[in-house]
């Protein structure tokens, strides 16, 4: 018996059976004393319970939940869109994320969640995240019938302070259908509000300088909100510095979807995503701050400060009056700010789109490795990359201009003919180039002609998709759809030709104000902005607005918030505030109706009917029936075909009609020359405040403000619908020296948008041409 307690006392001491503490927690790998660089990060993926169904009861909350609510660890969330879809066989995206040095430094985890459709093969399709070229999520896509959840810790030294590149990719197959049509049915969605990063140290939300800004990042909606706090909003002298610390905060933080919300106190709204920001002299001021900073009696001061009353993280501007005020604003602004006169050579998207967009201001050449797109092999029957480029407000090539792609590719011997190549260029079809020989080919600078009357001003999306058919997509064996070897490749190596092109601003073309801010960023003095300043929500509006126009003009823009509507003149002007207030003058510059406020807004106007739409419906109807149906089918022809309309046949296009806003549209942007085309007036109007701010908060979402354009945009909030009224007669705005060159390329493109005045042209031409030679041939001879 001492003998078995002796052995007994030996094993429990023996270190080779030595036993751990029981963890409640998953299943983790040993822990070695030093683990190598390569070992891969724990990942735990749970799929949420399916919901409850009507009338049951609900289960308590489970571990998680519980967790969470004792100590719930900082948050910042990654997409900064409102949504993130991965369709198709490959989709990929990629951004950057802002870190302070403590997130950085601080213990963190990713979560990820997501789901996907019901026909996506999860043996063959995987779902992956990449931080800083480190991969951290490769997982099977898994989450048909319930979301998942997929959390992974990230490894020592992948994040570091600054912007952090964040790439996701899927590779989705079908688990059945072998077409290409069945592609279209592919997709993951990722769920915003379960996709984050996680920092166990208590204070890495918390801002320690005025840079730290930059790392307000986005809410679980995609959105960023700015608080201003404005004791003193009150007052006239207020306004433009406001409008102007707007802007720089915009330009800082560089978010896609920023929205401003201006009030004299403090706003209860806070959490990820959402910034708090006090404005004003220190008198002022000290009635919102438990203790004013340091200095804020004495001169300008920017800081931030953990205020018991605001909460943490708030920033402050101040200074002994406005004027210290003032340079506390210009110490942020130049930050961010540049010259006016300076070329613009990129645009910065990398918190929502990397790299940044280069900016091409005449011929050049860019090869796709220095546009984001790596070289990429593919097994499927359908595969999409993009890459974007810009180009400045006075691009003028619409109607004549062809870029040309350089592509280099390869198909393998099972790619059949039939198969294709498409070029699209901001989602419309823009070339197509048939694969007509079988076998296999190697492309090397195949020459792609890309029309460019898609292209406008700002960034521009040009997508490659190729569309593969083979026999054994044909046949559909089972498990085809999953297996296979590469197809189709494309090179890094390609480049993106542009060729040189006309440069001539044109007044109206809202579409230049969206993509740079035209022609405000370009003034050299202070704008006038004529704005109601009493009401919270228009000053709001102002300054989302105009925070989101230096965004895309790249710098800031200076408003004069002081001038009359009467004092505009012909300067570059700005008019915004509720249709009742106005003037009739300038409702009549720009081409909308006096007695739109009569109707426009009542709760009764969004059911009656829309005539424009009504009228394109009967015209569908009655499509080919009558001469007057094979006249309109002519004409949709030929704009398909040849991209010629009617307006193209007039040689003296008159102004349009004046525009009476539908019930349905909640907000209205038009924009005309001033009454002697020596600047240029946007009026932003709606038929009550709160209408205009939330109107202007839709429109100024990424996704809706590229579909601002033409001469007026009129936005449904409700719907997030935006209609664009096309530019009939403009005033060109001479914006580069004078140069014969560029006066040749002006020429040729306004011929080829006004056909009547070329054919006009060339027939007085020959005229000419014919009477010279008559008179040449007069005047020799025999009988001379």
């Amino acid at each position: 018996m001492r003998s078995a307690w002796l052995l007994l006392l030996l094993l429990s001491a023996s270190p080779a059976v030595a036993q751990t503490p029981f963890d409640m927690s998953g299943e983790r790998p040993a822990v070695s004393p030093e683990p190598p660089a390569s070992t891969p990060p724990v990942v735990r993926q749970t799929v949420a319970p399916a919901a409850t169904p009507p009338g049951a009861s609900n289960p308590a909350p489970i571990g998680p939940e519980v967790q969470q609510t004792a100590a719930e660890p900082s948050k910042r969330y990654l997409v900064p869109f409102s949504e993130l879809v991965l369709a198709g066989e490959y989709s990929q995206r990629s951004w950057s994320v802002f870190l302070t040095p403590e997130q950085a430094a601080s213990a963190s985890e990713i979560h990820l969640g997501y789901q996907n459709a019901i026909v996506v093969a999860p043996e063959a399709s995987r779902i992956t995240v990449s931080i800083n070229g480190t991969t951290i999520v490769d997982q099977p896509i898994a989450a048909a019938e319930n979301a998942a959840d997929i959390v992974t810790a990230l490894p020592p030294r992948v994040l570091h302070a600054g912007l952090n590149d964040i790439v996701i990719s899927a590779v989705q197959r079908h688990r059945t259908d072998c077409s290409v049509q069945s592609t279209y049915e592919l997709w993951t969605q990722i769920d915003l509000a379960r996709t984050f990063l996680s920092f166990d140290a208590g204070d890495a939300s918390h801002w320690k300088r005025v840079e730290d800004l930059r790392a307000i990042g986005v809410d679980e909606s995609g959105a960023t909100t700015f608080n201003l706090i404005v004791p003193s909003m009150a007052q006239a002298v207020s306004t433009s510095p406001t409008m102007r610390l707007g802007e720089a905060l915009a330009l800082m933080a560089n978010m896609p979807n920023q929205a401003f919300e201006v009030s004299e106190d403090n706003s209860p709204e806070t959490g990820p995503g959402v910034a708090k920001v006090v404005l004003g002299p220190a008198a002022d001021v000290a009635k919102v701050l438990s203790t004013l900073p340091q200095g804020a009696e004495a001169g300008p001061v920017a800081t931030v400060v953990d205020d018991p009353k605001l909460g943490p993280s708030t920033l402050v501007i101040s200074g002994p009056n406005w004027q210290a005020v003032d340079m506390a604003i210009d110490d942020i602004a130049r930050q961010v700010d540049r010259p006016a006169g300076s070329l613009r050579t990129s645009l910065g998207t990398r918190n929502w789109r990397t790299p940044d967009v280069p900016m091409l201001l005449g011929a050049g050449n860019l090869k796709f490795s220095d546009l984001g797109v790596n070289t990429l092999e593919f097994s499927g029957r359908r595969v999409r990359t993009d890459f974007a480029v810009g180009v400045p407000s006075d691009f003028y090539a619409g109607a004549y201009g062809h870029a040309t792609i350089l592509l280099d590719a390869a198909y393998s011997q099972d790619v059949l003919p039939g198969s294709h190549i498409d070029i699209y260029v901001n989602d419309n079809i823009a070339a197509t180039v048939p694969i007509t020989t079988a076998g296999g080919e190697i492309l090397r600078h195949l020459p792609i002609k890309v029309t460019m009357r898609h292209f406008r001003p700002g960034d521009n999306n040009v997508a490659i998709e190729a569309v593969l058919l083979t026999q054994a997509d044909t046949v559909c064996a089972p498990g085809a759809s999953s297996s296979g070897g590469q197809r189709f490749v494309v090179f890094d190596t390609s480049e993106f030709v542009m060729p040189d092109f006309a440069r001539v601003a044109r007044t109206p073309e809202l579409a230049g104000t969206s993509g740079t801010g035209f022609p405000y960023g370009r003034a050299d003095y202070a704008v006038p902005l004529i704005m109601d300043h009493a009401q919270s929500e228009t000053v709001s509006a102002g300054v989302t607005l105009l925070a989101r126009m230096s965004v895309a003009a790249g710098r800031l823009i200076a408003v004069d918030a002081s001038t009359a509507a009467s004092a505009v003149a012909d300067r570059n002007a700005i008019f915004l505030s509720t249709l009742s207030q106005v003037p009739p003058t300038v409702l009549a510059q720009v081409d909308v109706s006096g007695n739109s406020s009569s109707g426009w807004g009542e709760a009764v106007a969004s059911i009656k009917p829309n005539t424009e739409t009504t009228f394109d419906e009967w015209r569908q109807k009655l499509r080919g029936s009558g001469w007057r149906g094979q006249v309109s089918s002519f004409e949709d022809w030929m704009t398909r075909t040849f991209n010629i309309s009617m307006d193209s046949f007039s040689i003296f296009p008159g102004r349009p009609a004046e525009y009476t806003p539908q019930g349905s549209a909640s907000l209205l942007v038009a924009q005309e020359a001033s009454p002697t085309a020596g600047g240029t007036w946007t009026l932003i109007t709606a038929p009550s405040a709160a209408a205009l701010r939330e109107g202007v908060r839709t429109l100024t979402q990424q996704r809706m403000w590229r579909q601002l354009g033409g001469h007026l945009t009129t936005v449904d909030s409700g719907d997030d619908k935006v209609v664009t009224l096309p530019v009939t007669h403009f005033s060109f705005v001479e914006t580069q020296p004078f140069s014969l060159a560029n006066y040749r390329l002006i020429v040729a493109n306004w011929l080829s948008a006004n056909a009547l005045s070329y054919a006009v042209v060339l027939t007085v031409l020959s005229i000419l041409l014919g009477l010279a030679t008559a008179g040449l041939l007069g005047s020799l001879g025999r009988g001379k």
